[in-house]
């Protein structure tokens, strides 16, 4: 039987593709005179982001803020890592489509979803909030407050995203950690995607913020095109 090596996103065919997207974005900037713009790979190139169904248990309803981490109105902190979650919401074209509201939940840091009916007491995170919605500005952009996310059963740690607008069907899908490479690869929902290439997609890079906080990036484009785009 053929052994299966981890998944190791910098030899995708995507990543490959944002090389070539750093040199055009150096010439365009030499061209024109351009400051950092053309620097941000997304908006030169949008691959659909995968969609995923299988997801966790999903909330009734979800909490109004992006900050996770506390449930609203308290002082109270969840335990767990602090991680911040940014991102682009675009369509094929590269067009931000503004006022998309973009909904998450996950896992608390004992690899508890708190929207399991069978979840067992003992797991519960008092003070985590377990899920957030974010309405993107103009120019597409997210982000959320929150705890890194334990392992659920033999799932690698992943968070849930639903994003919805008026002019695009509901997407969902799943962000999954590139610091985890090894859970990714025996994952069972991500390991559908590794052999075309598209696992990367789903695999947010993080860096850190200047105030050494974690910080995940993680852009999704949706399919179709936005009503104001005159290219089809």
């Amino acid at each position: 039987m053929k052994e299966k090596r981890c998944y190791n996103s910098r030899e995708s065919v995507v990543n490959t593709m944002k090389v070539k997207n750093i040199l055009l974005a150096l010439l365009v900037q030499a061209m024109f005179g351009l400051s950092s713009f053309a620097a941000d790979p997304i908006l030169l190139n949008c691959i659909e982001t995968p969609e995923i169904y299988d997801l966790d248990a999903r909330p009734k309803n979800f909490n109004s803020s992006n900050n996770l981490r506390r449930k609203p109105g308290s002082p109270n902190r969840a335990t767990g890592e602090l991680i911040n979650i940014v991102g682009r919401i675009t369509d094929i074209n590269c067009l931000p489509i503004q006022n998309a509201v973009v909904s998450i939940w996950h896992a608390n840091s004992r690899g508890a979803n708190h929207y399991d009916e069978n979840l067992e007491g003992d797991k519960l995170d008092p003070n985590f909030a377990g899920s957030g919605r974010f309405i993107v500005n103009n120019l597409g952009y997210y982000n959320f407050i929150t705890i890194a996310p334990g392992k659920i059963g033999d799932r690698a740690p992943h968070i849930n995203f639903l994003v919805q607008h008026p002019d695009f069907p509901e997407f969902t899908t799943q962000m999954f950690f590139t610091d985890y490479n090894c859970d990714n690869c025996a994952d069972s929902v991500l390991g559908n995607f590794i052999n075309s290439g598209l696992a990367s997609l789903l695999i947010a890079p993080f860096t850190y913020n200047d105030q050494a906080t974690k910080t995940y990036m993680f852009n999704i484009t949706l399919g179709g095109y936005n009503k104001f785009s005159n290219k089809r």
